[in-house]
Formats: structure tokens, sequence, C-alpha cells
């Protein structure tokens, strides 16, 4: 039960960076003088591969783990 709570905390740790990064990604985006929509696209492409990236190396630990 406790290891299963503990990587719930870290799924939703991972979850908060990942939309942290989308939130950078817009803001830089909108820096640059992108269009809103184009802004948009940019946040999801980073925040999904944040998420992506972090869920593989998450996945590598837990199997290193176990």
């Amino acid at each position: 039960m406790h290891d299963l709570l503990f990587l719930m905390l870290t799924v939703v740790v991972l979850m908060l960076g990942s939309t942290l990064a989308g939130v950078i990604g817009f803001g830089l985006a909108r820096w640059t003088g992108a269009a809103v929509p184009e802004a948009v696209s940019r946040a999801v492409l980073a925040c999904a591969g944040t998420l992506t990236i972090g869920v593989a190396i998450l996945g590598v630990l837990v199997a290193a783990i176990k």
C-alpha cells in the first residue's frame, strides 16, 4: 500500500511539473511574438513531451527497484 501511494504522489508531482513546463512554453511562445493558437500548440507540445519523458524515467526506475 505504501508503494502505491508513493507512486501516486510521484505521478502527481510529475503532472504538476509538466503543467509548469507547458505554462513556461506558452509564455516563451507569446514572448517571441507567436499568436495565441500557436502558443497553445507549443505549450501542449512542451507539456506532453515533459510528461512522456517523466513517465518513461519513472517506468525505468520502478522496474529497476522491483
